[in-house]
């Protein structure tokens, strides 16, 4: 019998929670005995899985603002995860690590700049971690489009990871992955996860109570179900965080499930890199456009009413006034910048150097400078710089994917919107946000009285109350 490949994909992501005012994560309801809510799931989580090796042991990403919070926070614990990875890239040529943009934006709804800017970012902070370049990407909620997929080829990207009915045939072989075709003559491979499996994992918690009963029980009998004979790879991709987190304990499971379980019936882990390294990937597959692996309405959870929230009218005005307060702030961006630096957008791309610390901002100002920078304008850029990072991570996911506005991730974006805004007319002296703010009159909360406009205004209110105390 041709042989079997088994891979388990674990997306490891915490939105920012960073107050912008302070710098650091205020106390979070919620969770507990622990601070805020990344805490908590680091001890559930993250610490356990790096104790037990699994980032050594399945095909895994993890997003940049978690391992920022990490780096500052538990420091030895990173450290392992990127040892462990390390160790599978000494040993295969190729890593089981997966870049992830920057920040959890939904790429499909996000500029063309906006995607570039988060996939390089990304990138850079990929590499500065793991020492080598990235060849997969995971999607942020796997939300695609072509044009999402044409910028991680032109970025360098090999494969990603999709959801089956992200796939244009209903009926497509997810043992195999595919070529999809690009412009430029450009192509990626996806890789199509095996949902049965994928959703008993993450949703029946008698499916990971035991390995051996995991791989005799669902997964023997899927290889068999798709045997088309020839080598199949079956993958699971799960949020990372239910190993440990959504369901305690399990990082237990899934260490004896990729070290014993099924290892004692002849099957192989592998991961997708190291599948690309040993198999020509031969078959050609189209995706469906503006689709996603937690929303079967599209991508409509993000931007719009849909099934999975049917009266969360809040998303939309809160979408549409980000989406125009992030135009007014790019074009005074733009204005301000184009007489001192030779390329605004570069430098911004540029500016992850500086939040990495492998180059002062010093430097980068001045290799990005049209003529030397006095203190004043060295000042101007570098609030400026500072604004886009916020009016960036105000486009978080987080703030659309639950019910109600008056929550903490959609709170914190209109912070991020609120600080950038502050940010801009500290520089230029001119509000982007004037005269769009009752578009977020419309954003009203279902459990609280909050409207988003007055949640923003708060907000701008406290930014400058902080700089008049400066």
């Amino acid at each position: 019998m041709p042989t079997t490949h088994f891979c388990v994909h674990g997306h490891f992501y915490q939105p920012p929670r960073e107050d912008p005012f302070t710098g650091e994560i205020p106390n979070e309801y919620g969770a507990g005995s622990y601070s805020n809510w990344t805490e908590r799931i680091f001890n559930e989580c993250y610490q356990p899985n790096a104790q037990v090796g699994n980032f050594q042991k399945i095909s895994f990403n993890i997003g940049a603002t978690l391992l920022v919070w990490m780096e500052k926070h538990h420091p030895e614990t990173l450290k392992s995860i990127i040892k462990q990875e390390s160790l599978v890239f000494q040993r295969t040529g190729v890593s089981n690590a997966m870049v992830q943009p920057y920040f959890h934006l939904i790429m499909p709804l996000a500029s063309e700049r906006d995607r570039n800017t988060m996939i390089r970012w990304g990138i850079k902070d990929y590499e500065k971690r793991f020492g080598h370049e990235p060849k997969g990407l995971w999607l942020p909620e796997t939300a695609v489009d072509k044009g999402t997929l044409q910028a991680l080829a032109d970025h360098g990207i090999q494969f990603t990871i999709l959801a089956p009915w992200q796939a244009k045939n209903p009926q497509l072989d997810t043992t195999q992955p595919y070529r999809v075709q690009l412009d430029n003559n450009k192509e990626i491979i996806v890789f199509f996860y095996n949902a049965f499996l994928s959703g008993e994992i993450s949703f029946n918690p008698s499916a990971s109570e035991n390995a051996d009963t995991f791989v005799h029980d669902w997964l023997l009998p899927q290889s068999e179900l798709l045997q088309r004979g020839h080598e199949q790879l079956i993958m699971v991709a799960t949020d990372g965080e239910l190993y440990g987190h959504h369901q305690l304990y399990r990082e237990k499971f899934l260490s004896y499930l990729m070290d014993g379980a099924v290892e004692k019936t002849g099957i192989e882990h592998y991961f997708p890199a190291l599948w690309l390294r040993d198999h020509t990937v031969t078959q050609t597959a189209e995706i469906m456009e503006n689709t996603s692996w937690s929303c079967h309405h599209g991508i409509e959870r993000w931007r719009n009413v849909c099934g999975d929230a049917p009266s969360a009218t809040w998303k939309k005005p809160v979408r549409d006034f980000l989406n125009g307060l992030a135009d007014a702030i790019d074009t005074l961006y733009e204005i301000h910048l184009r007489d001192l630096v030779h390329d605004p957008w570069k430098l911004r791309d540029a500016y992850i150097d500086v939040l990495l610390g492998t180059t002062s901002l010093d430097d980068l100002l001045a290799s990005h400078a049209i003529t030397t920078l006095d203190s004043t304008q060295q000042s101007f850029v570098t609030t400026l710089l500072e604004a886009q990072f916020d009016r960036l991570r105000m486009f978080s996911s987080d703030a659309w994917f639950f019910y109600d506005l008056d929550r903490i991730e959609t709170l914190n974006t209109l912070k991020y919107a609120a600080h950038a805004t502050g940010l801009v007319e500290l520089a230029t002296g001119i509000n982007p946000a004037y005269g769009s703010i009752d578009i977020l009159a419309r954003a009203h909360s279902e459990v609280s009285s909050l409207t988003g406009d007055v949640a923003f205004l708060g907000y701008l209110k406290k930014f400058e109350m902080l700089r008049q105390k400066k």
